[in-house]
């Protein structure tokens, strides 16, 4: 026993050994930017074909302990597990037991739309690869914190108003892969997590990727996450299901990385067909690319089957990001090099995005470049944080708090209902009324603060939101009708929610 611990510990010091020897201005880099980004703790490894030449990690798993990353840090990794979801329904595809082109309904009787028509043509292809006809996030709220269950959460989902006709236009839906995870259950009879553990994590040696925070064990090495650089709490994510529910750190991703160099091939086992492999990395869905793009030599853009795919450089890259509060990660493959990379974190910003593509300038000996990928997207996120901060301080200063409520509070006081989100609560408490959003009451509760006239400040529990208003709506004999939600994000469209009130 005391061999194998020296073996493994030899084994991770000539990794630090090389990434220092090696690669000692990259190694530099990296930490230089963790410092500029003021990141609590990172983690990355690079692989080519099944070796890793880079492995390093950075910072701190909790700033409060100054406990060191290792890599060992288990992550939240938030959309990375959108490739293990999409694996999990190829394989189904490969044992016959699935066809791309089923109709979700065959298979999930309660799927429903608020167009019956889509509802009934939309198939297991279409809801990997974001062409559902869904905007970006559409429907995030109600898997967010809520006490919703998978099966609720896609109930729920069916008053949802679709914003594209279908399989017209991209648009980023984790609803759509919580539908693909309870077709996993239905079709296997095993949960996802059984189901990924049993056909992906034990065949590739995945011994600290975890479907739930409820599976970690005394001696599981956790990356606390660090939200708006304070220590937080670890929240499970489970009702997430396909979508992000998984936690996992550098050693077991470097495998599940060489799986994917090797073609859905890992140590002579073939997990995924040939023909599998390529569908899941081939363009389904089309996206534009940004003039950041075009200028920063990003020829195509679109989405595959859990996977992005981007043209850098005269090469295909496949990768895609993750984020949690508190946590940011990025995967990526460069296939046509046999090379790939993992980024792990666990504060909040664009780091890890920029760090692929200084890796890939780094291992890809063909790339000559000098680009600080690192700074501009730095200058992104500071020129990103004065915008929010001006447009707080723009609405503060239109405040007019002489403007008084003309509505008593009594009649504020209260249940409402939104007809696809659920049911929130006001209640009168030591003279001052308070917000409950009865599905995620633990975190979306809320004092409520007089800002002008019927509307009213709220901060909820939850600190990776910042503050939001709600506005309530009388009708001609002033009775309290509804009230909606203004809480500017890019996560959750609270402007989408209109709380009825229950007489």
């Amino acid at each position: 026993m005391k061999a194998i611990f020296l073996f493994l510990l030899s084994c991770l010091f000539s990794i630090g050994l090389y990434a220092q020897e090696a690669h000692e201005n990259f190694d530099q880099y990296v930490k230089s930017a963790v410092d500029s980004f003021e990141l609590p703790g990172l983690a990355i490894s690079i692989v080519k074909g099944d070796e890793v030449v880079f492995q390093n990690t950075y910072g701190y798993k909790n700033t409060n302990t100054k406990e060191a990353i290792t890599p060992n840090s288990v992550f939240a990794i938030a959309s990375l597990s959108k490739a293990f979801t999409a694996t999990a329904i190829a394989m189904l595809v490969d044992d016959g037991k699935l066809a791309w082109n089923d109709r979700v309904k065959d298979h999930l009787p309660y799927f429903t739309l608020k167009d019956e028509h889509i509802a009934a043509k939309m198939t297991i292809e279409d809801i990997l690869c974001h062409r559902s006809g869904f905007k970006t996030f559409d429907g995030d709220l109600l898997w967010y914190g809520t006490t919703y269950s998978p099966k609720e959460i896609i109930e729920h989902f069916g008053n949802y108003n679709l914003s594209y006709d279908h399989r017209t236009t991209y648009g980023y839906q984790n609803i759509m892969f919580i539908v693909a995870g309870q077709i996993v259950e239905e079709v296997s009879g095993m949960t996802l997590g059984a189901f990924m553990k049993k056909r992906i994590f034990d065949p590739l040696g995945m011994q600290n990727t975890f479907s739930s925070i409820t599976q970690f064990k005394k001696n599981t090495d956790i990356a606390m996450p660090h939200v708006k650089g304070e220590l937080d709490e670890l929240r499970n994510y489970e009702n997430s299901a396909g979508a992000a529910l998984l936690s996992s750190n550098i050693v077991d991703l470097n495998k599940w990385i060489a799986f994917w160099l090797n073609e859905g091939v890992y140590k002579n086992d073939t997990l995924l067909t040939k023909a599998t492999y390529y569908k899941i990395l081939d363009i389904h869905t089309p996206i534009s690319p940004s003039n950041f793009n075009r200028q920063s030599g990003i020829e195509f853009n679109g989405y595959g089957l859990g996977w992005f795919l981007t043209g850098y450089e005269g090469s295909k890259i496949a990768h895609h990001g993750g984020g949690l509060p508190g946590f940011i990660s990025k995967i990526f493959l460069v296939p046509s090099k046999k090379l790939g990379g993992i980024i792990l974190t666990n504060g909040e910003s664009y780091l890890p995005s920029a760090l692929m593509y200084s890796a890939i300038d780094e291992f890809n000996p063909s790339i000559e470049s000098d680009k600080d990928w690192a700074a501009t997207y730095l200058m992104f996120a500071k020129f990103n944080e004065a915008r929010l901060e001006k447009q707080k301080e723009e609405r503060h200063a239109k405040r007019n708090a002489a403007l008084k409520s003309n509505i008593p509070v009594n009649d504020i006081v209260g249940t409402y209902e939104d007809v696809y989100y659920g049911k929130a609560k006001v209640v009168e408490k030591d003279g001052k009324l308070h917000l409950s959003l009865l599905p995620t009451k633990a975190i979306f509760s809320s004092e409520m603060t007089h800002w002008q006239q019927n509307t009213y400040r709220i901060k909820f529990k939850d600190q990776f939101l910042p503050e939001g208003f709600i506005t309530f709506y009388p009708n001609a004999n002033g009775e309290v009708m509804n009230f909606t939600v203004d809480l500017p994000n890019p996560d959750f469209h609270f402007h989408n929610l209109k709380f009825d009130k229950i007489k």
